[in-house]
């Protein structure tokens, strides 16, 4: 009994020690923010402290440094200090983030597998199951997801159980659940399908839990993902009850949750239900192309004729612009825009007081952004609705490049071409003495795609990044902000 108190006591100190440090490094970092967000004296100060952090011999203070660095954007010095951390400890946490690259640009699976165990091996991990670095589980998906591509179902499924991350279990298995599904294997895509929609249970209504509102979101989405792949199968039936939980889940609309579940009441006859679903995604913009073509003939089998269709419609278009204008209204802002300039993929230099007296519409993006692809559809159709007024200017500004300057201009170019977009495509480039876009920066732009409107004297009036879907609520949000900046609204 008395040893069981003593090892009660230490473990009970190296709880309270453990705590203590993780206190401190919390006022030790809120300290480094408020110099950060201080005065020039304040950051000079901050650098200076940096800079003494580097004398350390451990990798968390150099991390430390890094992180605060990129803050005071010091970009140079960040890509300098990586070298060096890696030089300085060639078995720490950047030198193993360098090393894993090997794992995923190796398109040969024998030497990808080859590549992914002589990395484990040399950087293992270090920490009980489910706490190490997610690096770990991310490169483990990379090699579960190239071998469900190739069909080695075993291999695919090995490496997929491997990942360890309660958080991100379930991506790991979904993404090579969908691997699977594309190849042809539906019976195992389903059944790790499953596996990952079940690792989100443990997180429903748990939102004490770190990450756990993550997981809980992507139970939504594979219920749906689940439900769409029986429904490419022909059954209908058994995905009605994924996609109905997945829809009566969501707090907020999912397009493409929205989409499937139509799809499916319309295969089983459900009429009714899927014209109230039609109406629910019309209403918020976000109509799936087969919505808008089956809704009369969908309206006419419900109602009985079409008698009321028009007015219905104009009912549901009027409804989503009053939604959306006062979603709008709350988004107005005056401020200047920085006095920025742009070279288009030919070399021509546009500042934005080139385009002053004009209502002026900056699209950051970039061709390796996702969202930002997925919002330019709805973007062509903002460009086209506005083409005959000379008013209104739209830029389409390519940034953060991760290649040299001549293969981030050919890229943006041929993507814009490819797709047949009517863009004017303008390059926001790295300036070579600070390593930063001055675009972006001048912007304050923190992720992409990022969309800013400008009034006719130069203010920006509205700021959006991101892309949720839904190409009409897009461009009716856009018209509106257009219209209010130049005093139409």
């Amino acid at each position: 009994m008395k040893h069981l108190f003593m090892t009660l006591a230490l473990s009970g100190a190296a709880l309270a020690a453990n705590a203590q440090g993780r206190v401190e490094q919390d006022s030790t970092i809120r300290y480094y923010n408020r110099l950060a967000e201080g005065s020039s004296a304040d950051k000079a100060l901050l650098e200076s402290k940096m800079y003494t952090l580097l004398k350390s011999d451990n990798e968390k203070d150099w991390l430390m440094a890094r992180r605060f660095f990129f803050i005071l954007k010091k970009n140079n010095t960040v890509d300098s200090l990586n070298e060096a951390c890696i030089k300085r400890f060639p078995l720490g946490d950047v030198a193993r983030n360098k090393a894993v690259n090997v794992v995923y640009e190796e398109k040969d699976l024998a030497k990808k597998e080859a590549a992914y165990k002589a990395w484990v091996a040399k950087f293992p991990p270090t920490e009980p199951k489910g706490k190490n670095d997610i690096t770990y589980d991310y490169a483990r998906y990379g090699v579960a997801t190239a071998f469900a591509a190739e069909g080695n179902i075993s291999k695919a499924l090995g490496y997929a159980h491997l990942i360890e991350n309660p958080i991100w279990k379930g991506e790991g298995l979904a993404g090579t659940a969908n691997a699977l599904l594309k190849a042809g294997h539906k019976k195992e895509g389903l059944e790790l399908y499953h596996e990952a929609l079940n690792s989100t249970k443990p997180f429903l209504g748990n939102s004490k839990v770190d990450g756990a509102g993550f997981a809980a979101n992507n139970f939504i989405f594979y219920n749906s993902a689940i439900a769409e792949a029986l429904f490419k199968d022909n059954k209908a039936t058994e995905a009605y009850p994924y996609i109905k939980t997945a829809h009566d889940s969501a707090k907020v609309l999912k397009p493409g949750v929205n989409a499937t579940y139509f799809d499916v009441l319309m295969a089983l006859g459900k009429k009714k239900e899927a014209f109230e679903v039609a109406k629910e995604s019309m209403t918020e913009g976000q109509a799936s192309p087969k919505m808008r073509e089956t809704l009369k003939q969908l309206y006419v089998d419900v109602k009985g004729s079409d008698a009321g269709y028009d007015a219905y419609v104009a009912e549901i278009k009027k409804a989503m612009s009053e939604k959306i204008r006062k979603d709008v209204t709350r988004k107005l802002i005056d401020q200047p825009a920085p006095a920025i300039s742009f070279t288009d993929v030919n070399g021509k230099t546009v500042s934005l007081e080139d385009v002053k007296g004009k209502v002026v519409v900056l699209d950051f993006w970039a061709t390796w952004c996702g969202p930002c692809k997925r919002s330019f559809p709805a973007m062509k159709m903002a460009v086209e609705k506005y083409k005959d007024d000379p008013n209104v200017k739209f830029l389409f500004i390519h940034t953060w490049e991760k290649t040299d300057k001549d293969a981030a201009i050919t890229s943006a170019r041929k993507y814009v071409e490819d797709q047949k977009y009517p863009f004017n495509i303008w390059m926001d480039l790295k300036d070579p003495a600070t390593g930063l876009n001055n675009g972006v920066e001048g912007f304050k732009v923190n992720a992409i795609p990022a969309k800013f409107v400008i009034d006719r004297k130069g203010h920006i009036r509205f700021s959006m990044s991101g892309f949720s879907g839904g190409d009409d609520a897009a461009v009716e949000e856009l018209s509106t902000m257009i219209e209010m900046a130049r005093g139409k609204g």
